[in-house]
């Protein structure tokens, strides 16, 4: 098939397909491959559904490896990364699908469920009602462990702006929980 695609178009041959993969960009994935784990838990905290946040980080992993040129010489990978997950997180809530529930099969529920349920769909609530730029500082810094240094990387702001954003996080999620603790 690839070889009927280099016949019927010039422009499409294998040694296209042979340049891109050069050095570099096995040393892309080299870099890039430790952070996967790290990014799929931002997407799945930003998403708050776990296949949704699958798809994110593959579409922000090949975003990154399309524009790997972009990247600064010297910078480091994993906020640059984060921000183009952080990103594709907030894209794919903006998409008409988003809104659209779409199930191939009815969701399984559990015979046993998780601990503390309640509390676990309190706390997605109160994030969710989030505005993302506040609970994408918050997640960066409370639920990866970040510095205010690079959660400011990946927010694109300063650390100042980083730090008032995360304490408003924590201000809000606190007023929610707490009001929805006393109307049990």
């Amino acid at each position: 098939m690839l070889q009927l695609a280099a016949q019927s178009d010039p422009a499409w041959s294998t040694a296209t397909i042979d340049q891109e993969l050069d050095e570099p960009s096995v040393s892309f994935e080299a870099e890039l491959r430790p952070l996967l784990g790290v990014a799929l838990r931002l997407a799945t905290a930003m998403r708050l559904d776990r296949d949704d946040a699958e798809d994110a980080v593959q579409e922000a992993a090949l975003r990154a490896w399309r524009r790997r040129g972009n990247r600064h010489p010297g910078s480091a990978l994993r906020p640059w990364f984060l921000a183009i997950v952080a990103n594709q997180c907030r894209e794919t809530r903006r998409g008409r699908w988003a809104s659209v529930l779409r199930f191939a099969e009815p969701p399984e529920t559990s015979a046993v469920p998780a601990p503390d349920t309640a509390g676990t769909l309190d706390i997605s609530t109160a994030l969710r009602r989030l505005p993302y730029d506040i609970r994408l500082a918050v997640v960066l810094r409370y639920y990866l462990d970040l510095p205010f240094e690079e959660v400011a990387a990946t927010s694109g702001c300063s650390v100042e702006a980083a730090r008032s954003r995360v304490r408003r996080g924590l201000t809000a999620l606190t007023t929610t929980l707490t009001v929805s603790e006393t109307q049990e």
